[in-house]
């Protein structure tokens, strides 16, 4: 390994001169930080926003103009959460239409999607939401009440099945079974929550019954699920988890729920009662979960209903508000940012008007995009001063990810030499064991390119991108757009390329 003065080279990044990396007489370091920008907000695949709608009710945040979801930096997808007796509304008879119609229309504009089908809601009125499990069950003889804070009530309340009855899990068993049959492994489909106990499907019964189930009686659940949707990431709250009283059964089925497979999403961050409990981990309750998860599962971060964050005086602090009294000068978007860190989170969502929230936060808005799932941040390309063609050539490049969570997919690095001709190279980028933890962690990765004999020799452009085969999508880095072409190709150096050794 030597080192070298470079005397004449046209790049875009900065040569270094001095010890360079590669094993070769000759060799440039190209620093990349000079080109780097972290303002511009990149749409990359396999993370970023959702909208929920509908959400619990089929009419709740409806998406009033398609340019508010279209043109949202970094839209992934569309959550789905619907009680189930939308869907079946008669035993055996299925009204998929209802989310058809969401299905069909976002997809065909590059959204895709996600679902938790609820069996308890507590509203009532509209009949699908006072029996969310399908009044028909009830009247086959599933075991329930009708119960409002712990307190039954009169007919008039949301009714609650007994979750571990066997009428309801044999008819919502015979649901999941259509259900999956028709949507498992979709390609739109990023995941499924587990929502078949408690209040929305969150787990808990805080605003019904406030009856306890324990660990077996969840885990029937747990593995109806895992029964039918074998191909599709399934997504689980930690209210589910924590819900359990005893501890030692806790964490088994939270040990259960990662050798399943299952991701966690939190529902909780910035619930005013959160606020209050559990400030200095920024509302979140169970960062344990998530930090046993993220580094083989996407987690969800799902923001309290965005209104009710504002009318609590919780987002810009107002005196007297939760978050003024045990936030110690955090505001909303602080309890953002601390609670995407614990979360790990790849896909988050505001929980609310697109637009509105849109609007208020332009810049957190890019900030959290970036930082949820993998965030690319190129250091250095380190190229033989010149290539031969017919030869074996290596290129080192040294990465970092700044996001708070890994890819969980593999993406290709293309690297393209353009000059007199064109030749393009496919790698294994190797990017989904790039980690931001311990933060400023760097990964040098070598690619070796065998130059083809008959490529004419001259001057030629070092061109890269990452690719998802799987979402036909580019994976944008953080740096300055001007250095990418018509291709999305970033352009990094020229190098010389000389004719094949006789």
């Amino acid at each position: 390994m030597k080192t070298f003065n470079i005397i004449q080279v046209t790049l875009l990044g900065i040569v270094i001169a001095g010890q360079c990396s590669l094993s070769s007489a000759w060799c440039r370091e190209i620093d990349m930080t000079t080109k780097w920008n972290d303002r511009i907000a990149l749409e990359n695949p396999h993370k970023g926003w959702y909208h929920h709608y509908p959400d619990n009710h089929i009419n709740k945040y409806i998406i009033r103009e398609d340019s508010h979801l279209l043109d949202f930096p970094g839209m992934d997808h569309i959550y789905i959460r619907l009680a189930w007796a939308y869907l079946e509304p008669k035993e055996g008879q299925f009204n998929w239409n209802i989310i058809d119609s969401i299905i069909d229309k976002w997809t065909k504009k590059g959204l895709k999607i996600s679902f938790r089908i609820s069996c308890k809601e507590t509203s009532t009125d509209r009949i699908e939401q006072q029996y969310a499990t399908p009044k028909w069950v009830m009247e086959a003889g599933a075991k329930g009440d009708y119960y409002r804070r712990g307190k039954k009530v009169g007919p008039d309340g949301p009714w609650e099945p007994l979750f571990n009855d066997p009428v309801f899990l044999k008819k919502h068993e015979n649901f999941m079974r259509a259900f999956a049959g028709r949507y498992d492994g979709k390609p739109w489909l990023r995941y499924v929550d587990v929502g078949s106990i408690g209040d929305w499907g969150e787990g808990h019964t805080s605003s019904g019954s406030q009856i306890e189930y324990d660990y077996n009686q969840r885990k029937v659940h747990v593995d109806l699920y895992c029964k039918y949707f074998r191909k599709t990431q399934i997504v689980i709250s930690d209210d589910f988890v924590y819900c359990i009283g005893d501890l030692q059964d806790r964490q088994k089925m939270h040990r259960y729920i990662l050798k399943q497979g299952i991701s966690y999403r939190d529902d909780s961050p910035l619930v005013n009662g959160y606020v209050r409990g559990y400030a200095d981990t920024y509302t979140v309750r169970s960062p344990e979960f998530f930090k046993d998860a993220y580094l083989k599962t996407p987690t969800v971060f799902e923001l309290q209903h965005y209104s009710a964050v504002k009318s609590d005086g919780n987002w810009k602090v107002k005196e007297g508000s939760s978050l003024s009294k045990y936030a110690k000068g955090k505001d909303g978007p602080d309890f953002c940012k601390g609670a995407l860190d614990l979360l790990h989170a790849t896909y988050i969502g505001y929980h609310g008007d697109a637009n509105e929230w849109l609007t208020d936060n332009p810049e957190l808005t890019k900030e959290l995009l970036n930082r949820c799932g993998y965030w690319f941040f190129l250091h250095q390309v380190d190229i033989p001063d010149f290539l031969r063609a017919g030869n074996t050539n290596t290129i080192q490049m040294v990465w970092e990810n700044r996001g708070v969570a890994p890819a969980y997919h593999p993406y290709v690095l293309k690297i393209r030499l353009a000059g007199p001709d064109t030749s393009d190279f496919d790698f294994k980028a190797g990017c989904q064991k790039w980690l931001s933890d311990p933060p400023g962690t760097i990964y040098h990765e070598s690619y070796t390119l065998r130059i083809p004999p008959g490529l004419q020799p001259g001057v030629y452009t070092l061109k890269i991108k990452l690719y998802s085969k799987e979402e036909e999508q580019d994976v944008f880095l953080a740096l300055d757009p001007e250095l990418l072409d018509g291709q999305n190709f970033y352009t990094i150096a020229s190098t010389k390329i000389s004719a094949p050794e006789d």
